[in-house]
């Protein structure tokens, strides 16, 4: 049933007056009528009682009634929460991440964004993902974190490129590596390495920092031992000495605090290469905002 067909019946029922009806609608007593005739034919009913003065609901008009008002605060509602969407976005935002950013980037950005929107939700999908800007472009994500070393042609994609950090490296306290003094990266491979994914960008950075040839090439080849992109599972491996794990010192802060690891001292040292991406023109108040804290980590 047409809108206008809804609003002639309720407004019918309740003046029980065409001309009434008609003036409350602000349209003319033939349009009404029509609307009117419209909301039987859709109905397969006889509403109303027509007389010359007045107009009545018949039986089957009153057993319509409740259905067609209920109809009516289903559509009131449905206009406050498009309104509502067209002025903030979706009540959820979806946020890609490379494993990372999820400490270092993604919680401080979450934590000021529910101060301003606390009723928003976030789902955050973590993975260290291949072809990032096209999972964004398909509107998998509203927005990705991560690394951008495939970058497709996208004239609709806003980048911001983050400040570098360090890797940082660390194991068990009583790991043996400890002993041994400042580490290269060759040295770091001598045990085994856990980490996220090492995507194409990562194996070449490491291949040149152990020095470009073939035996460089195998030993990257064979890292990390375990590969996971939770680092939950990541440092739960530095419960024992066996494993040395890489990352961003954030995600590895509470359990140096607790002096049950040690960051490995290294002579060597990798920086990320992490961006944050956007479609431009698909924007919201949430996304605005979530942007904007993303930005206070733009490279200088």
């Amino acid at each position: 049933m047409n809108e206008n067909a809804l609003t002639a019946f309720l407004v019918l029922a309740e003046t029980g007056s065409f001309q009434n009806a008609a003036r409350t609608m602000g349209v003319s007593n033939a349009s009404l009528s029509r609307y009117v005739g419209q909301a039987e034919d859709h109905t397969g009913l006889v509403l109303f009682h027509r007389s010359r003065n007045s107009s009545t609901l018949t039986r089957a008009g009153q057993e319509f009634l409740p259905i067609a008002q209920a109809l009516r605060e289903d559509l009131n509602r449905y206009a406050t929460r498009v309104a509502g969407l067209r002025g903030t976005g979706p009540g959820t935002l979806l946020i890609g991440c490379g494993p990372l950013t999820t400490r270092t980037l993604i919680l401080p950005a979450l934590r000021s964004v529910r101060q301003v929107m606390p009723d928003l939700r976030f789902r955050i999908l973590v993975s260290a993902y291949a072809r990032p800007l096209d999972l964004l472009q398909a509107g998998k994500f509203d927005v990705f974190l991560g690394d951008l070393t495939y970058t497709p042609e996208a004239e609709d994609v806003e980048i911001i490129v983050m400040e570098k950090q360090q890797i940082q490296f660390v194991a068990h306290r009583d790991h043996e590596v400890h002993q041994r003094g400042p580490q290269i990266i060759a040295g770091i491979f001598d045990y085994p390495f856990a980490s996220p994914h090492l995507h194409k960008h990562w194996k070449v950075t490491l291949i040149k920092s152990l020095g470009g040839d073939a035996e460089a090439v195998e030993k990257v080849k064979a890292q990390p031992h375990i590969e996971c992109d939770d680092y939950n599972l990541l440092t739960g491996l530095l419960a024992e000495p066996d494993f040395i794990v890489g990352g961003m010192p954030d995600t590895f802060a509470e359990l140096i605090r607790a002096k049950t690891i040690k960051p490995v001292s290294m002579k060597q040292s990798l920086a990320w290469n992490i961006c944050a991406a956007r479609k431009s023109q698909n924007t919201s108040d949430a996304l605005e905002l979530c942007w904007s804290e993303f930005a206070k980590y733009r490279a200088r």
